[in-house]
């Protein structure tokens, strides 16, 4: 089965030069994946080139698809290879909010700040702009252990404050909360999707979760009253008794958030769905993560809306494709799950009946 439509146009710009031609692609982006990442890779030379293009670690670029850039960063890795019949080139980079994931901040004092401002202190001197679609508040006060990196520091503070890190294509960090926005495309198995499969555990997650924290002590609150404090957030979808313990990284301020954050997460991973789609547009515009997607699959036994957390672009022998990785929205919020079970829920396997073969 070929691709539907005009296949999408993806360039490769650096310093204004555009390089298109690519044989083989792979383009990352997830919610939490803070910087977006691309493997493109051309068999020959480009038309009309006698040598490589000059193709320089470190450069700058921006990964387009039809105009649109998906990825904005620097190129990492160049590979090149040949023997007595091919030439191969390989390209790799990622989005400029790498440098906060590889890299550690001079010691500082966080506290009293918003997330988003100690975001645009971090991000300032690798030239990064900080977007703050959340509405940040302040953070309770906060030690980063020496060697945490600024991603690492980030993300900290990001699940205290019940919120999630990203970028958007310009290379710019994004702090954000769980989309509204509905995809003008549904996934529907024997109608538009390739190949589909579910994951449904129960092996990460408690019964209960307990996260111990510490406030700051004042004069009339002081010593072990202030120094153990906890939050017990509990997951009544959890059938036997599993309890779990953690410790927070910041004062107590933040660990509700931090517990409900972790029942959340956990939900969220045990309970995923891949599937893969014939070409890289949902629409008009490419696949990117966070946005609601329908659901309808009774092999599955999922019709749900759930949250698109990851997309990979891929380009080889088998043509265009998508791999979208979608989980419930709860996942990604700190509101308390409902208990409450809705259609799709049951996601109990239901084999095919041995003499009929009917579900």
């Amino acid at each position: 089965m070929t691709d539907a439509g005009k296949s999408p146009d993806l360039r490769l710009e650096i310093e204004g030069a555009l390089y298109g031609g690519w044989t083989s692609v792979s383009i990352r982006r997830g919610i939490g994946q803070v910087a977006g990442t691309f493997d493109l890779s051309v068999s020959e030379r480009w038309p009309g080139q006698t040598a490589p293009r000059p193709i320089q670690p470190g450069a700058s670029c921006r990964v387009l698809i039809d105009g649109r850039p998906v990825i904005t960063g620097y190129v990492d890795d160049v590979r090149m290879s040949y023997n007595g019949t091919s030439h191969e080139v390989t390209v790799s980079g990622r989005d400029k909010t790498c440098d906060l994931v590889d890299c550690c901040p001079p010691s500082m004092q966080l506290s009293g700040a918003t997330l988003a401002g100690i975001a645009r202190s971090l991000a300032a001197p690798f030239g990064i702009d900080v977007v703050d679609k959340a509405g940040t508040t302040a953070v309770p006060g906060f030690k980063p252990n020496p060697g945490d990196t600024c991603f690492e520091i980030l993300e900290q503070l990001s699940r205290a404050s019940g919120v999630f890190l990203t970028t958007d294509g310009e290379g710019r960090l994004v702090i954000t909360r769980v989309s509204t926005d509905k995809a003008p495309v549904r996934l529907e198995l024997g109608r538009n999707v390739r190949e589909g499969k579910g994951t449904f555990s129960m092996r990460d997650r408690y019964s209960e979760i307990t996260v111990l924290g510490q406030t700051a002590a004042t004069e009339t609150w002081n010593g072990v009253s202030a120094a153990h404090q906890k939050t017990v957030v509990r997951d009544r979808a959890v059938p036997r008794h599993r309890p779990l313990v953690l410790v927070a990284e910041q004062e107590h301020a933040g660990a509700n958030k931090r517990a409900q954050w972790e029942i959340n997460t956990r939900y969220g991973k045990g309970n995923t769905a891949t599937y893969t789609v014939y070409g890289w547009m949902c629409g008009n515009t490419p696949w990117s993560p966070n946005v609601l997607v329908s659901i309808v699959d009774d092999f599955l036994g999922l019709d749900v809306t759930w949250l698109l957390g990851a997309v990979t672009l891929s380009l080889d022998a088998q043509g265009y494709r998508a791999e979208l990785t979608l989980s419930p929205p709860e996942a990604y919020e700190v509101e308390p799950i409902s208990p409450k079970r809705k259609k799709g829920d049951d996601t109990s396997i239901r084999w095919p009946d041995a003499d009929t073969g009917a579900a």
